[in-house]
């Protein structure tokens, strides 16, 4: 699933465990379900047969179930039908069937049901515009029950056979190809059938009904549609090019196919999350899939391309090797977000960056430096507790671990390993200890070690730096702790011990690369030749905090010319996080930035105008504030100087994000009068389409003229979202 609406991250509150677990005795096989959704009257109508396996004889069977009324009820085994009493408890979201006589062995359950088509955007869900309804799905993490009684569990995948009967005039759109389409039953109604899915979970499959159009491309034999209302059809060819061309790349990249026949896309009006990996028919939010194809800021377009690119991931992970249960979830979220980058740069390689991917390292350990945190893997037994697990965690923390631990083995052989693993659980499912053996195996290196000591504990170390020359060996003295935000909870320490994977490059000899493990409290390390400075996370792919010993990282000068533009992020980040933590003093970090900046890279721009941002909200007094804002004025004006106020011909991707970043910050944190009357000014002539800016730049001009606007003002604004004619446009406003 895309990243949920309440992406930040959470504390796992505790919540009263109740034992929802399906028992094991009964394993589903297959499915036959048939729906027939009322719109009008938002309900529906179903019947299906599951086909099961009974591991020992009972006159029990217990599924899940909610908001379903049963009608009718059979289990027949070994040729004898036996009429079932229901009995349901709402509680636990689950029917148990019971019969006279115990069955074993194989058989089918027949069922006929009815229930709602509902407004929660969850299970069998109405979808609407101001011309007409629509019947939806979404199923993750515990809601396929709602749509049908099911054994809703990520465990028991089994086939699918769907279909459904709707008006004449709508469409369908499932997890696989349709295989027929008859007229009935009953006047004004016709019934599609879809082909027999590959072994799914219940909450991969997904059906929608409506008058849904699609364009059409493909690649590698892959036919690939995206789908949405009519009057949103034109918006959809950036998605048709970023699908196609992610899918090719991730296809060869993976070494195994695409593991389904077709891929539909579709943009739904009414949709919680950001999107879902349905095997085959991923479903998203309009706003994180329609973007105009000309006219789209870049800043859209690469979010509409990483949602997409995240998507796609799922279908290997999370749809062809699925989790066991839910506590596990970060092999899901954590491996798609990991690798959606990938895709991305396959479509477009300035949307993805190391230094934008150690910015996204360093909004997990912002977020891991709570005493509070969970860790990645966490026990979970309810659908609320399910559903709270769906967090930065899950999602930032786990793909900054594999970033990490894929910089430490090597981009290929860590390749070599995911590959090995995918391959061994194709169509089953696994746990974090099944691919953490697996990539050990296939390596050779000791990753088991350190992905379970990141996985089964929370927070994420701080490591500190020191070393000294002897001749010709430079030791190198790496100490960890427990990094948190806290100072007393910092200097309090704790237990925790990580193997961490380390790549260290000195500062004075060429990048020199070494490998370390530091899997105990402290360690040094004897590394060939003297080097004085040295810098312990290359690329900014480690997943830790990290403090220096006074003289070990050089000057500022040296760390501009020897740093890359991931590795200054994950220094300046390291060091505003010690500032907040009050372990290092903000005048030596505003000299630190001062020097970083003058790369003018948005990754490192972008990173600094955060914590300027802060430090003038919470740290400046009235008697340094105007001082203040004067330097943050000295220090951004020569990068507004060199973006500009206007957008050029053929202009690069990074200056049209600099120049939101840089203009917003000048007029917020560094208060400058100029900038702000001319993002008034500008802002004016955007709301009366006399000026043509990027709606990304025009985003930021707004926002800076809301800051002194009036009633007027936002009036003109609110009239504008109304009248809004793509997602973006409405965002925008």
């Amino acid at each position: 699933m895309g990243k949920p609406s309440f992406w930040a991250a959470a504390v796992l509150v505790a919540l009263p465990a109740f034992a929802q677990r399906l028992p094991e005795n009964v394993v589903p096989k297959h499915y036959r379900v048939m729906l027939a959704p009322d719109l009008a009257a938002e309900k529906f109508s179903g019947n299906e047969t599951i086909e099961v396996e009974l591991r020992e004889p009972s006159a029990t069977i217990t599924l899940n179930s909610a908001e379903i009324e049963f009608d009718d009820v059979s289990i027949t085994s070994q040729g004898v039908a036996q009429n079932a009493k229901v009995s349901l408890d709402a509680a636990k979201e689950q029917a148990t069937l019971t019969v006279a006589a115990a069955i074993s062995g194989a058989a089918s359950i027949d069922i006929r049901f009815r229930g709602i088509l509902n407004d929660q955007l969850r299970g069998f869900y109405i979808s609407r515009t101001p011309r007409r309804k629509y019947a939806v799905t979404q199923f993750e993490s515990t809601d396929a029950r709602r749509a049908f009684p099911s054994f809703d569990e990520p465990a028991m995948k089994a086939t699918f056979d769907v279909s459904v009967v709707i008006d004449t005039g709508d469409v369908a759109i499932g997890n696989s190809r349709i295989i027929s389409d008859t007229p009935g039953p009953g006047q004004g109604k016709h019934t599609v059938s879809f082909a027999r899915t590959k072994p799914l979970p219940t909450y991969l499959i997904a059906l929608l009904v409506g008058d849904f159009q699609c364009i059409e491309g493909g690649t590698d034999g892959i036919p690939v549609r995206i789908c949405t209302t009519p009057d949103k059809v034109y918006l959809a060819h950036f998605a048709l090019d970023a699908t196609t061309k992610e899918l090719h790349f991730l296809n060869e990249w993976y070494g195994i196919k695409y593991p389904f026949e077709k891929l539909d896309v579709i943009g739904i009006p009414d949709f919680a999350a950001g999107a879902m990996e349905n095997a085959a028919a991923m479903t998203f939010r309009e706003s994180a899939l329609l973007v105009d194809q000309k006219d789209g800021s870049a800043a859209m377009k690469k979010r509409v391309a990483g949602i997409i690119s995240h998507e796609l991931a799922h279908q290997w992970f999370g749809d062809l090797v699925t989790t066991r249960w839910w506590d596990d979830i970060w092999l899901n979220e954590g491996f798609a977000t990991w690798m959606a980058p990938k895709g991305v740069a396959a479509l477009n390689a300035a949307w993805s960056t190391p230094a934008t991917d150690a910015q996204a390292t360093n909004r997990s350990l912002t977020t891991d430096s709570l005493a509070s945190i969970r860790a990645i893997r966490t026990r979970v037994e309810t659908p609320a507790e399910i559903d709270s697990v769906f967090d930065g965690i899950a999602y930032g923390k786990a793909a900054a671990v594999l970033r990490m631990v894929e910089s430490y083995a090597g981009s290929e052989l860590f390749r070599g390993g995911v590959n090995a693993y995918l391959k061994k659980f194709s169509y089953g499912n696994a746990s974090s200890e099944n691919f953490w053996n697996t990539m050990t195996e296939a390596t050779k290196l000791p990753l088991d070690r350190v992905l379970s000591s990141f996985v089964l504990q929370a927070g994420a170390p701080l490591v500190s730096v020191a070393l000294k020359c002897e001749g010709d060996t430079t030791q190198l003295t790496l100490t960890q702790r427990r990094f948190f935000a806290n100072r007393a909870d910092l200097q309090a320490g704790s237990k925790e011990i990580w193997t961490i994977p380390i790549v260290v490059h000195s500062l004075d000899d060429d990048r020199k690369l070494h490998r370390l493990v530091l899997d105990v409290q402290s360690k040094t390390f004897s590394l060939p030749g003297c080097t004085p400075h040295v810098f312990i996370n290359t690329n900014g792919r480690g997943y830790y905090r990290s403090e220096y010993a006074p003289a070990v990282l050089g000057t500022n000068e040296k760390l501009r010319r020897e740093l890359n533009a991931a590795e200054k992020v994950s220094l300046l980040s390291d060091e505003w996080s010690l500032v907040r933590a009050g372990e290092k003093n903000v005048a030596e970090y505003l000299q630190r930035v001062e020097a970083l900046l003058n790369d003018h890279d948005p990754g490192i721009v972008a990173t600094a105008v955060t914590s300027l941002d802060s430090i003038g909200d919470y740290l400046t007094t009235d008697a340094d504030r105007a001082a203040y804002r004067a330097w943050v004025r000295q220090v951004l004006s020569p990068i507004a100087r060199k973006v500009g106020w206007s957008s050029l011909v053929d202009e690069d991707d990074d200056t049209e994000m600099m120049r939101s970043l840089v203009m917003a910050a000048l007029a917020e944190t560094g208060d400058d009068p100029e900038v702000k009357k001319r993002a008034h000014d500008l802002a004016l002539k955007v709301i009366d389409g006399t000026a043509r800016v990027d709606p990304q730049f025009a985003t930021s001009v707004l926002k800076m003229a809301a800051e002194t606007g009036d009633a007027a003002f936002y009036e003109e604004v609110l009239a504008k979202a109304l009248k809004a004619k793509s997602p973006e446009e409405y965002r925008m406003y």
